[in-house]
């Protein structure tokens, strides 16, 4: 599927038939997750696949008792290390536990996509409760838990409108100023400006 398809496709899918998905494609998703970036390049991410059924309940439970989420036969709980982070970055490393995890799931949800599976980010879950599911040790935080399954719906996408959250050079401007494109237009005019300058030197 390309790039732009795969983009516009992708949709949180809550819905999800009795399907089982296969390790293959599992590791596939986990292979591009792994892919993203991260601030230098510490790939603090730690992914756990979570199949059983009974701790699948439980993250279920965890996750303000979504019971959607039951129906995907795979939760990836995506956890950040800690500690290889915060030993580099100090100030920074709340926010960029968060962003180096992001883009990763970014990734595993468009390969979804790419592979016919639907995927759904969920973000709202009881950390301590996520953690203990997963027996997760010191230092690894659960950072969002990935349902994957084959989609039992099709949602309708609804973006608000690209020019409503827009801005050029400053926010809240919408005004874009076109006029010195294209360049080669105004290179006349910029070499006698040129010209100009040099006679005047002399």
């Amino acid at each position: 599927m390309e790039l732009d398809q795969c983009i516009a496709k992708r949709h949180s899918i809550r819905s999800y038939l009795d399907k089982q998905v296969s390790w293959d494609l599992i590791s596939q998703l986990i292979d591009a997750a792994h892919n993203a970036p991260s601030s230098g390049n510490i790939q603090n991410w730690v992914f756990v696949v979570v199949t059983d059924d009974k701790k699948r309940k439980d993250l279920t439970v965890s996750s303000l008792n979504q019971s959607w989420m039951a129906e995907a036969p795979v939760h990836i709980v995506v956890c950040s290390d800690n500690f290889k982070i915060k030993k580099h970055y100090e100030n920074s490393s709340d926010r960029f536990i968060h962003e180096n995890c992001a883009a990763a799931i970014q990734n595993l949800l468009l390969k979804a996509t790419d592979l016919g599976l639907g995927a759904c980010w969920v973000g709202s879950f009881n950390p301590e409760m996520v953690e203990q599911v997963i027996e997760a040790k010191e230092n690894i935080e659960a950072i969002a838990i990935i349902t994957v399954g084959y989609p039992a719906e099709k949602p309708i996408s609804q973006r608000h409108k690209i020019e409503e959250l827009t801005f050029f050079e400053r926010y809240g401007n919408r005004i874009r100023d076109t006029s010195i494109f294209p360049l080669e237009k105004h290179q006349k005019n910029f070499e006698k400006a040129i010209s100009k300058l040099k006679k005047i030197k002399k």
